[in-house]
């Protein structure tokens, strides 16, 4: 349903992406994630027709957002990641706005907007003031007017960007209820939630793909690696030298207690528990602990990110 082809985009002489390609199947969920300055909302800009690509191409449905864009925009709907809203109209008024931007009559609009604003839960509020909504709230019509048209195609932007926790919950059972409806691309800083939310992951890093597919491809991807956590008493110094003679070893977050007890996550190639305890011993250390450590997803992100700064 949308097929990124080789995509480059120049800001300037800056890439802000960088032939970038990747697909998404027709009814999958799928989350664009990466650091600020990534690429992804340039991405979503391109495949909306926002922006054209400087080079490469994007399909969505087999239409060209270079040669066809304003038939790719009738199957799009598109949540920025500031809502496009006008704070003096009600939810209602919004709602049909939008819908007949969208080329539907008033009768089709009102059935329409009847339908979306049970869909994502906003019956209650629909004479209010979109100015005088909470957050979630804004977000909520910010679906509801990209969903209106019932186009083939969603892209969310930041959706979860600026909610509370229970927020978050609600915006995420609303972007699941999206599926096998509509094809739905986000984006989002939120890692915790992707895996809740969506099929697959595509990350990307300085406008470059850097891997995609499920959690547990992404774990494929690190295969070999080992992360443990280790506890010793003796000194930073002491730790800090170790583990520089480990090959193909990286640690993080080294906190000290009064300078005798530290700690620290290590990243290994492949089991060095061995070598570790017994390189301690030699240095005057004692292991207080030792432990493997699951990835999470946080953990893969910083972890296939700095593979790729490495590489």
């Amino acid at each position: 349903m949308i097929q990124l082809l080789n995509l480059t985009k120049y800001y300037g002489t800056g890439k802000a992406l960088q032939d970038l390609s990747f697909s998404v199947a027709p009814g999958e969920i799928v989350g664009l994630v990466g650091k600020n300055g990534a690429g992804k909302s340039t991405a979503l800009k391109i495949i909306s027709c926002q922006l054209l690509p400087s080079e490469g191409d994007v399909r969505v449905d087999g239409l060209s957002v270079v040669e066809s864009p304003l038939e790719v925009r009738h199957l799009i709907g598109y949540l920025p990641e500031q809502p496009p809203l006008y704070p003096e109209m009600t939810v209602t008024a919004y709602l049909d706005f939008t819908a007949r931007l969208r080329g539907l009559t008033a009768s089709q609009a009102q059935n329409r907007r009847e339908i979306v604003m049970g869909e994502t839960g906003l019956s209650d509020v629909c004479d209010e003031r979109l100015g005088n909504l909470s957050r979630g709230y804004q977000q909520r019509v910010g679906i509801a007017q990209a969903i209106i048209h019932q186009p083939r195609v969603v892209l969310l932007d930041e959706p979860m960007a600026g909610l509370d926790p229970f927020q978050i919950v609600q915006i995420r059972e609303l972007i699941r209820s999206l599926r096998n409806r509509h094809t739905v691309l986000f984006s989002s800083h939120i890692l915790a939630e992707i895996t809740n939310v969506c099929d697959r992951v595509v990350l990307i890093d300085r406008g470059a793909l850097k891997a995609q597919g499920t959690e547990g491809d992404l774990h494929e991807t690190l295969a070999g690696q080992q992360r443990l956590f280790l506890q010793v008493r003796g000194g930073e110094n002491k730790l800090k030298a170790v583990l520089d003679k480990l090959p193909e070893t990286r640690f993080s977050d080294l906190e000290s207690r009064n300078g005798e007890v530290v700690q620290v996550h290590i990243t290994a190639r492949g089991d060095v528990r061995e070598i570790l305890s017994r390189a301690c011993h030699e240095a005057g250390l004692g292991v207080m602990e030792l432990r493997t450590e699951k990835h999470g997803l946080e953990d893969l992100f910083m972890e296939l990110l700095g593979k790729a700064e490495v590489a």
